[in-house]
Protein backbone atom coordinates (compact mmCIF):
# COMPACT_ATOMS: atom_id res chain seq x y z
CA UNK A 1 0.00 0.00 0.00
CA UNK A 2 1.49 3.13 -0.85
CA UNK A 3 2.84 5.24 2.08
CA UNK A 4 1.89 9.13 1.56
CA UNK A 5 4.43 11.19 3.75
CA UNK A 6 4.06 14.56 2.81
CA UNK A 7 1.84 16.54 0.17
CA UNK A 8 3.07 19.43 -0.30
CA UNK A 9 1.85 22.80 -2.09
CA UNK A 10 4.51 25.09 -3.30
CA UNK A 11 5.52 28.43 -1.17
CA UNK A 12 3.18 31.44 -1.85
CA UNK A 13 6.46 33.71 -2.02
CA UNK A 14 8.01 32.06 -5.75
CA UNK A 15 5.90 32.82 -9.14
CA UNK A 16 6.02 29.14 -10.01
CA UNK A 17 2.40 27.42 -10.33
CA UNK A 18 1.31 25.16 -7.07
CA UNK A 19 3.25 21.89 -6.94
CA UNK A 20 2.07 18.58 -5.75
CA UNK A 21 4.55 16.56 -4.83
CA UNK A 22 4.36 13.25 -3.13
CA UNK A 23 7.00 11.23 -1.20
CA UNK A 24 7.40 7.95 -1.16
CA UNK A 25 9.90 5.08 1.32
CA UNK A 26 9.46 2.59 -0.82
CA UNK A 27 11.05 1.67 -4.85
CA UNK A 28 7.55 -0.67 -5.71
CA UNK A 29 5.23 2.47 -4.92
CA UNK A 30 7.12 4.90 -6.39
CA UNK A 31 7.50 3.11 -9.54
CA UNK A 32 4.04 2.77 -9.72
CA UNK A 33 4.06 6.42 -9.77
CA UNK A 34 6.11 7.36 -12.47
CA UNK A 35 7.10 7.45 -16.08
CA UNK A 36 10.06 5.59 -18.15
CA UNK A 37 13.46 5.58 -16.22
CA UNK A 38 15.20 8.09 -17.24
CA UNK A 39 19.09 7.39 -16.21
CA UNK A 40 20.35 5.84 -13.39
CA UNK A 41 23.38 6.50 -11.38
CA UNK A 42 25.06 4.17 -9.41
CA UNK A 43 27.91 5.33 -7.99
CA UNK A 44 30.11 2.77 -8.32
CA UNK A 45 33.93 2.34 -9.08
CA UNK A 46 34.41 5.33 -6.68
CA UNK A 47 37.94 7.25 -6.37
CA UNK A 48 37.92 7.50 -2.73
CA UNK A 49 38.47 11.37 -2.95
CA UNK A 50 37.07 15.13 -3.89
CA UNK A 51 35.98 15.34 -7.51
CA UNK A 52 34.40 17.55 -9.26
CA UNK A 53 30.56 17.34 -9.59
CA UNK A 54 29.87 17.75 -13.11
CA UNK A 55 32.44 15.10 -13.71
CA UNK A 56 30.38 12.11 -12.41
CA UNK A 57 27.47 11.82 -14.93
CA UNK A 58 26.28 13.20 -17.74
CA UNK A 59 22.89 13.46 -16.73
CA UNK A 60 23.45 15.59 -13.44
CA UNK A 61 25.68 17.99 -11.98
CA UNK A 62 26.53 17.66 -8.27
CA UNK A 63 27.50 20.18 -5.93
CA UNK A 64 28.27 21.34 -2.19
CA UNK A 65 26.57 24.97 -2.28
CA UNK A 66 28.07 25.59 1.48
CA UNK A 67 31.99 24.10 0.99
CA UNK A 68 35.05 26.27 -0.05
CA UNK A 69 35.14 25.41 -3.62
CA UNK A 70 31.10 24.38 -4.32
CA UNK A 71 31.92 22.70 -7.37
CA UNK A 72 33.09 19.40 -5.64
CA UNK A 73 31.41 16.79 -3.88
CA UNK A 74 33.38 13.90 -2.05
CA UNK A 75 32.77 10.58 -3.75
CA UNK A 76 33.48 7.51 -1.59
CA UNK A 77 32.32 4.14 -1.22
CA UNK A 78 30.71 4.10 -4.19
CA UNK A 79 28.27 7.24 -2.90
CA UNK A 80 28.96 10.90 -2.70
CA UNK A 81 28.23 13.25 0.18
CA UNK A 82 28.96 17.13 0.54
CA UNK A 83 32.57 18.60 0.18
CA UNK A 84 31.71 20.61 3.40
CA UNK A 85 30.39 23.49 4.53
CA UNK A 86 32.14 27.05 5.51
CA UNK A 87 29.34 27.86 7.63
CA UNK A 88 28.21 24.53 9.97
CA UNK A 89 30.61 24.50 13.32
CA UNK A 90 31.27 20.66 12.13
CA UNK A 91 32.15 21.17 8.41
CA UNK A 92 28.83 19.02 6.96
CA UNK A 93 26.84 20.80 4.21
CA UNK A 94 23.91 20.09 1.94
CA UNK A 95 24.43 18.35 -1.97
CA UNK A 96 22.88 19.90 -4.75
CA UNK A 97 21.82 18.19 -8.13
CA UNK A 98 21.21 20.18 -11.33
CA UNK A 99 19.39 17.58 -13.73
CA UNK A 100 20.08 18.08 -17.55
CA UNK A 101 17.36 16.86 -18.15
CA UNK A 102 14.17 19.14 -18.27
CA UNK A 103 11.53 16.83 -18.03
CA UNK A 104 12.00 14.98 -14.88
CA UNK A 105 9.07 14.43 -12.84
CA UNK A 106 10.49 11.97 -10.39
CA UNK A 107 13.61 10.94 -8.43
CA UNK A 108 14.80 8.56 -5.94
CA UNK A 109 17.41 8.22 -4.23
CA UNK A 110 19.20 5.52 -1.51
CA UNK A 111 20.43 7.97 1.56
CA UNK A 112 22.64 6.52 4.57
CA UNK A 113 23.49 8.56 7.99
CA UNK A 114 24.00 8.32 11.26
CA UNK A 115 20.41 9.13 12.07
CA UNK A 116 19.34 12.41 11.64
CA UNK A 117 16.19 13.22 8.28
CA UNK A 118 17.36 15.77 5.76
CA UNK A 119 14.71 18.06 3.80
CA UNK A 120 14.91 18.00 0.35
CA UNK A 121 14.30 20.94 -1.14
CA UNK A 122 12.83 20.92 -5.22
CA UNK A 123 13.35 23.64 -7.58
CA UNK A 124 11.29 24.05 -10.96
CA UNK A 125 13.13 24.63 -14.41
CA UNK A 126 13.64 28.01 -13.42
CA UNK A 127 14.98 27.75 -10.17
CA UNK A 128 12.06 28.25 -8.53
CA UNK A 129 11.37 26.41 -5.35
CA UNK A 130 8.02 24.61 -5.25
CA UNK A 131 8.04 22.61 -2.55
CA UNK A 132 10.37 21.52 0.53
CA UNK A 133 9.70 17.94 2.00
CA UNK A 134 11.04 15.92 5.26
CA UNK A 135 12.90 13.04 4.65
CA UNK A 136 10.45 9.99 5.26
CA UNK A 137 13.11 8.47 7.98
CA UNK A 138 16.99 8.93 8.29
CA UNK A 139 18.54 6.45 6.01
CA UNK A 140 16.73 3.98 2.90
CA UNK A 141 14.67 4.62 0.12
CA UNK A 142 13.64 8.02 -0.71
CA UNK A 143 11.25 9.17 -3.75
CA UNK A 144 9.49 12.08 -4.80
CA UNK A 145 7.02 12.23 -7.57
CA UNK A 146 5.96 16.16 -8.85
CA UNK A 147 3.17 17.37 -11.38
CA UNK A 148 5.58 20.03 -11.98
CA UNK A 149 9.06 19.28 -13.65
CA UNK A 150 11.85 19.35 -11.56
CA UNK A 151 14.86 20.90 -12.75
CA UNK A 152 17.10 20.67 -9.33
CA UNK A 153 17.03 19.50 -5.75
CA UNK A 154 19.54 20.40 -2.61
CA UNK A 155 19.27 17.99 0.22
CA UNK A 156 19.80 19.62 3.74
CA UNK A 157 21.47 17.24 6.73
CA UNK A 158 19.19 16.81 9.57
CA UNK A 159 20.61 19.18 12.72
CA UNK A 160 21.62 17.17 16.06
CA UNK A 161 22.87 20.15 17.44
CA UNK A 162 22.99 23.88 17.37
CA UNK A 163 25.61 24.20 14.34
CA UNK A 164 26.04 20.72 14.01
CA UNK A 165 24.93 18.46 11.07
CA UNK A 166 24.97 15.21 10.07
CA UNK A 167 26.38 13.99 7.35
CA UNK A 168 24.56 11.84 4.65
CA UNK A 169 25.68 9.88 1.12
CA UNK A 170 23.10 9.23 -1.47
CA UNK A 171 23.38 6.15 -3.56
CA UNK A 172 21.64 5.39 -6.96
CA UNK A 173 19.57 8.11 -7.83
CA UNK A 174 17.06 7.37 -10.53
CA UNK A 175 15.08 9.90 -12.69
CA UNK A 176 12.06 9.55 -14.51
CA UNK A 177 9.72 11.10 -16.29
CA UNK A 178 5.75 11.78 -15.90
CA UNK A 179 3.08 9.40 -15.09
CA UNK A 180 -0.29 10.18 -13.87
CA UNK A 181 0.31 11.73 -10.36
CA UNK A 182 -1.67 9.46 -8.05
CA UNK A 183 -4.80 12.19 -6.44
CA UNK A 184 -3.96 11.74 -2.41
CA UNK A 185 -7.10 10.30 -1.18
CA UNK A 186 -7.54 13.07 1.30
CA UNK A 187 -8.01 15.80 -1.49
CA UNK A 188 -9.64 12.93 -3.52
CA UNK A 189 -12.39 12.80 -1.28
CA UNK A 190 -12.60 16.98 -0.65
CA UNK A 191 -12.83 17.32 -4.47
CA UNK A 192 -15.60 14.89 -4.69
CA UNK A 193 -17.61 16.54 -1.58
CA UNK A 194 -17.50 19.59 -2.78
CA UNK A 195 -18.92 18.41 -6.50
CA UNK A 196 -21.79 16.74 -4.60
CA UNK A 197 -22.32 20.10 -2.92
CA UNK A 198 -22.98 21.93 -5.75
CA UNK A 199 -25.14 19.41 -6.95
CA UNK A 200 -27.02 19.53 -4.18
CA UNK A 201 -27.21 23.42 -3.90
CA UNK A 202 -28.52 23.05 -7.88
CA UNK A 203 -30.84 20.46 -7.01
CA UNK A 204 -32.46 22.58 -4.38
CA UNK A 205 -32.47 25.85 -6.57
CA UNK A 206 -34.35 23.87 -9.54
CA UNK A 207 -37.20 22.84 -6.61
Amino acid sequence: MKRLIALIFSLGMTASANAIVMVYDNDIDYTSAVGTELFLIDFNSSPGTWVDGSTIDSNAVFSSPEASNPNQVVWNSDAITDAGSTTADNNVGPIAIDFINSGIFGFSFISSSSGEFQTIELFDNSDLLIASVLSPSNSGFFGFVSDIAIGSAKILPGAYGVGLYDRFFIDDLRANNANSVPVPPTLLLLILGLAALRVANWKNKQA
